[in-house]
């Protein structure tokens, strides 16, 4: 009997690593990138914590059904057509699997968000980094419209 073996595409996600967490001349380094503030948890967020604290060894609906239903009420959106997530990084790799897969190619920016190339890794697809040009924002025009052939397929060759 054989080990189970991941998808190669597994195997060349490189790890991931965070913002650097200190800078020469400051003793206390606030990374907003990684979603910390500086003042600290909101005092509603505490005591909504402190309101279920007793309920904490519960396993909580991955499926957020009442988060979803309140949404749709306050939105006026139908509750199942809204998918709540374990925060941007599980929302974006629900979206990357769902759409891709094998052979396709996901294109996100050179400056964009770093889960992008992991996900699209991880679903075994090629990663399309493209360059912005000075021109992106000009005259309204689409972001597509303006992605250059030649640097996707440069960026995508060399990701290999």
């Amino acid at each position: 009997m054989s080990a189970p073996k991941p998808r190669a595409s597994i195997l060349d996600i490189m790890p991931y690593k965070g913002g650097e967490g200190t800078l020469p001349g400051f003793d206390k380094v606030i990374k907003l990138a990684s979603n910390e503030g500086a003042l600290g948890p909101s005092p509603k967020a505490m005591a909504a914590l402190g309101d279920i604290a007793s309920h904490l060894h519960r396993y909580p609906d991955g499926g957020a059904a009442r988060l979803r239903e309140a949404i749709a009420r306050q939105f006026g959106l139908d509750a199942s057509r809204i998918v709540c997530g374990g925060g941007s990084d599980q929302l974006i790799s629900l979206i990357i699997s769902a759409f891709s897969g094998a052979g396709d190619e996901v294109l996100y920016s050179a400056h964009g968000f770093l889960w992008y190339p992991i996900a699209a890794r991880g679903a075994g697809a090629l990663r399309g980094l493209v360059e912005e040009r000075e021109d992106a924002l000009e005259g309204g025009e689409a972001a597509l419209d303006l992605l250059e052939v030649g640097q996707v397929v440069d960026a995508v060759e060399e990701l290999g």
